[in-house]
């Protein structure tokens, strides 16, 4: 049927109007669209702007022994995060301050020394009263400990140990210290003690590592004499790189032969021995006895305050 030109012109007016409102709607619908893309991608790349990094709760001091008591989580940006921060896997492994750091300081690799080995099987706490000792020695301290002839001749014994000291009666023990040794160094270090007592006027010592967070153990230089490296040969508790290595400074025939052996074989070296170990001894039932007064005490103050 024939269209009159009023109704042809409504209806493309009709036509053109809906056709506007879809590109409308449509271009509505596609900017919301990428409004909402837009939002989602910001969000996105603001979750991934931040990281999970660990801080210190507390101050501590280079060579100090971490534990995962001693962090706080915290979520920090890229930007102020540090490239090797710490990473919850880490915080099963034992962990040492390299330096001295605030409370609050965001920690990386570079602050800390990760240790990944295990506590060996053979390694004990040994306790010592015969060592000169530093003066502002405290617990936590790094040590090596060191044996000097009257020749001059001074060697490292055993090298890098925390060093513990036992509080008696609520004061520091002025000579008796306890640190962690393997069965290697139990036996290398007896040895030293015995030699060291043997000789009038030799000395064992303990020196103080400085930054032990960044300095590394020191090559222990003392060689057993032929007795010790005979029974350390023959210990299953004793790992093969440690016997490995006491062998290698055994077998520095001068030092043992031409500087150590005649030291302690002179005639007065038997009596020596004796008079020292005897003192050692002596020191050392006096100085637990002093302990136990002092938990004694200690008790007796509790239970009255009670």
């Amino acid at each position: 049927m024939a269209t009159n030109p009023m109704q042809r012109k409504a209806r493309n007016s009709f036509l053109l109007g809906m056709l506007i409102m879809l590109i409308i709607t449509g271009a509505i619908i596609a900017f919301l669209i990428l409004q909402l893309t837009n939002m989602k991608k910001e969000e996105q790349e603001l979750q991934a702007s931040y990281v999970k990094v660990y801080t210190l709760n507390r101050d501590v001091d280079s060579g100090e022994e971490l534990t995962s008591a001693d962090f706080t989580e915290a979520e920090v940006t890229n930007t102020t995060a540090p490239t090797d921060y710490i990473t919850p896997s880490d915080l099963g492994t034992n962990m040492i301050a390299k330096i001295s750091m605030t409370r609050g300081t965001v920690l990386s690799r570079e602050m800390i020394y990760i240790d990944e080995t295990v506590t060996g099987n053979d390694v004990r706490k040994q306790e010592y009263n015969m060592f000169l000792l530093p003066t502002d020695l405290v617990t936590g301290d790094y040590v090596d400990v060191r044996l000097l002839f009257p020749s001059g001749a001074d060697y490292i014994v055993v090298s890098k140990k925390q060093v513990e000291i036992p509080n008696i009666a609520g004061v520091d023990s002025t000579d008796t210290i306890s640190i962690e040794l393997s069965e290697d160094e139990i036996n290398t270090l007896s040895n030293a003690i015995v030699e060291a007592f043997k000789v009038d006027g030799a000395k064992l010592y303990v020196n103080k590592y400085t930054e032990p967070g960044i300095q590394e153990a020191a090559i222990p230089t003392y060689p057993v004499n032929y007795d010790v490296m005979q029974l350390i040969n023959s210990n299953p508790n004793i790992v093969n790189e440690a016997r490995q290595a006491l062998w290698e400074r055994y077998n520095d025939s001068y030092q043992r032969n031409e500087v150590i052996n005649p030291a302690v074989t002179n005639e007065d070296a038997d009596s020596n021995y004796q008079s020292n170990m005897n003192d050692s001894i002596s020191d050392s039932i006096t100085t637990r006895q002093e302990y136990l007064e002092g938990l004694s005490a200690q008790a007796a103050t509790t239970s009255t305050s009670k």
